[in-house]
């Protein structure tokens, strides 16, 4: 990948690259990116999404912790927490009735906190992406195959509709760049 590609995706998602520039004996992400240009969009959608998985699991914990420091502080008869996130115009009998109920409910459970996904190695391997990572959920798991399963019908060089070509080389091309290869088997259509 272009180098300029690799800084844009390094800035977008900084939390994702703290390997990015580690010496080869800690891990494989020091050579960036090894895919081509085409396959960037792919990337730049499944990092985003990536990303903004973590940052939602993260605010629903704060949400939790927030809601049990006002629950057992409302439990204490002090009400200022409370005042101050339902400080917006409301019925006085909606806000008691919330309040009945935050003080009358159990605390919620907190989750831990969601670690964020850190990146080992980005490469094509056998034709399509491989993403490499640590940390993540089934969700983050579900993404990862998406893009990688994407990146077997998307050419690598410019990012048009493709299918994987070679022989003892496996890449995934479009018919324009499979044939500048000279790896396009006529009878085969793309």
């Amino acid at each position: 990948m272009r180098q300029e590609l690799d800084n844009l995706l390094c800035e977008k998602y900084p939390k994702m690259m703290v390997n990015r520039h580690k010496s080869m004996q800690e891990t494989c992400m020091c050579w960036g990116f090894e895919c081509g240009d085409g396959w960037f969009t792919i990337l730049d959608a499944l990092m985003g999404n990536i990303q903004h998985h973590i940052d939602w699991k993260n605010k629903q914990r704060q949400w939790s912790v927030d809601h049990n420091k006002m629950a057992k502080a409302a439990k204490e008869g002090d009400f200022t927490l409370f005042n101050e996130h339902y400080d917006y115009v409301m019925s006085q009998d909606h806000k008691s009735e919330i309040l009945a109920k935050l003080i009358q409910g159990d605390l919620r459970e907190v989750p831990e906190e969601f670690p964020q996904v850190t990146l080992d190695q980005v490469k094509e391997k056998f034709g399509t992406l491989r993403f490499y990572y640590t940390g993540g959920d089934e969700y983050i798991s579900g993404l990862v195959a998406m893009a990688e399963a994407m990146s077997g019908v998307t050419c690598e060089v410019c990012g048009n509709p493709a299918k994987r070509v070679g022989g003892s080389w496996l890449t995934t091309l479009c018919k324009t760049h499979a044939e500048a290869r000279n790896i396009y088997d006529d009878e085969e259509t793309m």
